[in-house]
């Protein structure tokens, strides 16, 4: 057979496999709110984060380093960088995962989604960016989606039983999703200039600047008490599976597949995520928290299709 023929299906085997790779990185996200809240069992939030941030930045170093060359990074760049670290890798995930201690695996797994919601608003008033009304309805119904999974009825309420703390483990998920989208807008400039993919796992590595300090005094502080076998896989499994490869995993998949048609793959997390938080946490979900990440589903889909 002719060198020629064989091309398209080369190219679309390429195709597939970068699908594949996509989802694949969206699976192990959409584990990671399980499997931080075992992490949570064996440990406290700090050492948790401070374990998973340098793990990762250990991991991601020695490919940092090699490719250094290709950064073409300014003393410009520096102070933008270590703001983007700050922002992304250190409140990010404190906000994130001290809510999810507050509240359930299923919750931030719908709410993560809200991420593009917060994302596409801060563009449009920070960076300027064109709205259309129907966009601004699509963002309407995502912030009311948001709104029936904290609050899970359609009237504000005091929830009774202690409640009240997974409603504050939800609000400060929220934050870090506003957070994140800062992260996102503040660092589209930068981005522009570098690949995103050499960025982020700078910004991973800038992060053990502060992490490195907090996994010291947490390890001084509870007098040098290691976490068991299970809170160690459990970390090595948010660093590794959820952080590294998933990261490299996804960029190496938008190589050949175009940012918006992948932007679908993240749709696996909302889907993925309360399910796991159902079978391996046991959770409950009512029926005003189905139809909340329902609802924000269909707004990220919607704002998607305006781009």
């Amino acid at each position: 057979m002719p060198i020629s023929a064989r091309l398209p299906s080369s190219s679309s085997s390429r195709h597939t496999m970068s699908w594949l790779i996509l989802i694949g990185a969206n699976v192990a996200w959409a584990t990671s709110y399980v499997a931080a809240k075992y992490a949570l069992s064996a440990m406290s939030l700090p050492l948790m984060l401070a374990l998973r941030m340098c793990i990762s930045g250990a991991v991601l170093l020695p490919f940092l380093l090699a490719r250094r060359a290709s950064l073409h990074l300014t003393w410009r760049d520096i102070p933008q960088l270590a703001l983007l670290s700050l922002i992304g890798f250190v409140v990010n995930k404190m906000l994130e995962f001290g809510g999810l201690s507050l509240t359930t695996a299923s919750d931030v797994a719908l709410l993560i989604t809200g991420e593009s919601i917060f994302t596409s608003a801060l563009s449009w008033i920070v960076l300027r960016e064109h709205v259309s009304a129907r966009s601004v309805g699509a963002l309407a119904l995502g912030f009311i989606g948001v709104y029936l999974i904290v609050e899970r009825s359609l009237l504000p309420s005091i929830p009774a039983g202690g409640g009240i703390w997974r409603m504050v483990g939800d609000l400060l998920v929220i934050g870090a999703l506003m957070i994140e989208a800062l992260y996102t807008v503040r660092g589209k400039a930068l981005l522009a200039r570098h690949s995103p993919l050499l960025i982020t796992t700078a910004s991973i590595v800038g992060s053990m600047v502060f992490w490195l300090p907090v996994a010291g005094w947490e390890f001084l502080s509870t007098g040098w008490r290691m976490p068991d076998l299970f809170g160690w896989l459990s970390v090595l499994w948010l660093a590794i599976m959820c952080t590294c490869i998933a990261y490299l995993a996804w960029f190496q998949g938008l190589t050949k597949v175009k940012a918006s048609a992948a932007a679908s793959t993240l749709f696996i997390q909302p889907l993925l995520g309360p399910l796991l938080g159902v079978l391996l946490l046991h959770e409950e979900l009512t029926p005003y928290t189905i139809f909340g990440g329902m609802l924000i589903i269909v707004s990220v889909y919607l704002i998607s299709k305006q781009e």
